[in-house]
């Protein structure tokens, strides 16, 4: 496994994918430094809860940037092996089907997870850049609002690494994907069961609900997503 990881981390070393983790959370705390620099009496005056309130609207741009960041990097990663057609040629070498594919799971993972740790730095520094910081910073609830949605979505990553992998043609887990993020900007009245509303946070659960149900139907769909590229013939 850690072989397949570092092949994997060495294809993406010179692309564009460290770009696109970085530019996740950049934009969602740029949009709020306009957000703030457009609305701030409006936004700050007379409110008893500063860092709550940045975190409740840094959270309204979070999960359809991790729905797209997901959608994006699933595909750049699976696309990097149907370019080369390499997938023959991989799956030739003394490895297991079920690591490669876990392999590209994680490798988008980590780069995902790199986004939240700069989504967590980036709120603290603009709480602290807006003079929040006369107020004790909230670290605990900056953490949740940065990593929960992360987990709360991990049925969406095994999904689209899912159709990335199994799929030549990238449109149509980059269109379900694009369609998911848009389905998230409305979801937050739509039932819980609906996956795509899980990253929200937001419903008749508490937040560690749909952290908790994210992960175990998220490993779920992983595995099933193993077994298929298992049986599946490659081109």
């Amino acid at each position: 496994m850690l072989a397949v990881l570092q092949a994997d981390l060495l294809k993406i070393k010179r692309k564009w994918f460290w770009f696109l983790v970085f530019l996740g959370p950049f934009g969602v705390i740029a949009l709020q430094m306009v957000n703030y620099g457009v609305r701030y009496e409006y936004l700050v005056e007379g409110r008893e809860d500063l860092w709550q309130d940045l975190i409740q609207n840094v959270n309204m741009f979070v999960a359809p940037a991790l729905l797209l960041g997901i959608t994006i990097l699933a595909s750049q990663i699976a696309t990097i092996e149907h370019q080369q057609s390499s997938w023959k040629q991989l799956l030739s070498l003394p490895v297991k089907r079920r690591v490669v594919f876990s392999s590209k799971f994680i490798v988008t993972f980590m780069m995902l997870l790199l986004s939240c740790v700069l989504l967590f730095i980036g709120t603290c520094l603009l709480g602290i850049g807006l003079g929040f910081a006369e107020s004790p910073i909230p670290f605990v609830a900056i953490l949740k609002n940065s990593f929960y949605p992360l987990l709360a979505g991990l049925p969406l990553l095994a999904i689209h690494i899912w159709l990335s992998i199994i799929l030549d043609n990238q449109a149509i887990p980059l269109t379900v994907g694009i369609f998911g993020a848009v389905v998230t900007l409305f979801a937050y009245y739509a039932p819980d069961w609906v996956i795509w509303k899980w990253p929200l946070l937001y419903g008749d659960q508490e937040p560690i609900w749909y952290v908790t149900v994210g992960i175990i139907v998220g490993v779920i769909i992983l595995l099933i997503g193993m077994i298929d590229f298992q049986k599946r013939d490659v081109k």
